[in-house]
Order: C-alpha cells, then structure tokens, then sequence
C-alpha cells in the first residue's frame, strides 16, 4: 500500500514540473510589450509629406492640389489654435538664435543642346568688387550677435514670445501661407508653415519680432572709415515657422521663426577706397530664433520610481 502511494505521489511531481517547464520559454527572449502611441488630434500626415534623413520635409505630390490646399488649411488651424494658447501657460522657456550672412542664391533654367531644361542654381557675389567683397566678409562676425534669453517657470511669456508685448502669438491667415505641413515621427509632430513669397512686413509683423537686419547695417559701421553704407531695400523669402508638438498632448515643446532677408543697398567708398566709387551689394541675411517651452514645475512633487 506504501509503495502505491509513493508511486502515485512521484507521478503528480512528474507531471508538475512537466506543466512548470511546458509553461517557461528557453529562448532567452523576454517578454516585450510595444507602445502604441495614439494622436490626440489626428492630422494628415501619411502621404502628404515625409522626412528625409536630414530631417527635412519631402512634399510627396501623390495628392491632388485640391487635397493638398485642403490638408494645409487643416493643419494651419491647428499651428494657430495650440500657438495661441502659448502665453497663458505656466513654463520656463529658453531663447537660441542663429544667424548668418550668405550669397544670394539664384535658379535658372538652362537648356542643353538636345532642347533639354534643368535648373542649375548659384551664388551671386556680394558685389562686383573684391575689395567689398572681402570686407563683408572680414565684417560678418560684428553682423552676428547670437546672444540668447530665457525666462524662468511662471515668468511673463506675453514679454518674452512673440510677439512681444501682445496677447498673441500668431495673427496670421490662411491668405498669408504658401503652406502647411505635418509629419508624426513617434510621440513628436512637426508642423512647417511656409509663408507666401516675398512676405510683406505688415505679414511678418503677425507672428514675428521683427528687427530686420539693423544689426547687418550696423556692421558696416566698423567700416565707416573705408565706405559707407545706403539704406538697403529688403525682401523677405521663404519665411517659415516650425512648431513642435508632443502628439498624445497637443502640447508645443519649440516654435523656430525663420527669416530669409535678400538685401539689395549700395556702398561708396571713402577715405583710402574713395576710387571705388558706388558700388551695389547684395546679400543674404538668414536669421533663426528658436524658443524651447519646458512645462515641468520645478517646485511640484516628484514622482518615486
């Protein structure tokens, strides 16, 4: 009767462990769990534009004109709603900017001997001087001031974003933008809103800080002993602002103003270049504020992992 119980209680054992190993895996692979991240605001992303590996925006033409106007009005009414809503939130928000001072870049359309067109795009020289030339040049760094700003959690945001001093942040219409484009890379969207070209001042001044290239022409003060300098015509082209966005929240993390500024003015020489007479300049004046927006309060509890 001993033997049969001990053979009946060593079958249950067996039997035990064969349920424990049946339910393990010796693949070495642990369990992994995929995140499905959900738009709060679903926009049209998929097909309308895509990034390159340079990050920039590729316009896929798979849509109609038609579809696409539609898509850039869907997408501007969104940048304007949550860009508004900007100076009444409670966030530290730093300020970066970039500047630079380039050739005009110019796009022509050359045919070949078979009757073939291609476009074929260089950079104009500053002038037809070399010794102009060559003193913007050695003037670019007094051009380019960079200096950033920031403004701690809870600070003034009407003050600090623009523009500044106003309830607001962007005034602009649908009449004012070329186009409007999306694409959702994870939990991020960046939306790219491109301006009509050449841009008026009067609709820059609806979303911009201004401030046009007074430091450009106060470059060529530190020439003033060699040439000076007329008031430059300016044209504004290929104006954007880029927004970025958490896609499950709505929630803007960066807005980057861009301005593309061609100048076109006239230096004469004086003192020792007096031989040079007037001389036309043109030139590119690019410059690019970006303002990061952090809503982490520094004084809120934080959470125990």
């Amino acid at each position: 009767m001993k033997k049969i119980i001990v053979c009946t209680v060593s079958f249950l054992l067996a039997v035990a462990m064969l349920a424990c190993f049946a339910g393990c895996d010796f693949s070495g692979n642990e369990g992994e769990t995929t995140t499905t991240i959900k738009a709060k605001t679903p926009l049209p992303t998929d097909i309308t534009t895509s990034l390159d590996e340079n990050s920039s925006v590729v316009t896929d033409t798979e849509y109609t004109p038609e579809k696409l106007k539609e898509n850039t009005a869907t997408i501007f009414e969104y940048f304007n709603v949550h860009i508004n809503e900007l100076k009444d939130i409670k966030a530290s928000v730093s300020m970066s900017r970039d500047k630079s001072v380039s050739r005009i870049e110019e796009t022509k359309i050359v045919t070949d001997e078979n009757g073939n067109e291609t476009e074929e795009t260089e950079r104009l020289p500053y002038s037809d001087n070399d010794y102009v030339n060559i003193a913007i040049d050695s003037l670019k760094d007094y051009m380019l001031n960079e200096a950033g700003d920031e403004v701690e959690y809870g600070g003034d945001l009407k003050a600090f974003l623009p523009v500044k001093g106003e309830d607001f942040v962007s005034r602009l219409t649908l009449e004012d933008v070329e186009s409007a484009t999306c694409v959702d890379r994870d939990s991020e969207r960046t939306i790219i809103v491109t301006l009509k070209s050449p841009a008026l001042p009067e609709t820059l001044e609806k979303a911009y800080d201004m401030g046009d290239v007074d430091e450009v022409m106060k470059g060529f003060e530190e020439a003033n002993q060699y040439m000076k300098v007329d008031k430059p015509v300016l044209t504004y082209d290929n104006c954007q602002i880029i927004i970025k966005a958490d896609v499950e929240t709505d929630e803007i993390t960066s807005i980057e103003y861009i301005k593309n500024i061609n100048v076109k003015t006239a230096v004469t020489g004086v003192g020792k270049l007096e031989s040079i007479g007037e001389v036309p300049v043109q030139l590119c004046y690019r410059d690019s504020v970006r303002y990061s927006i952090d809503r982490t309060d520094p004084e809120a509890p934080k959470e125990i992992v």
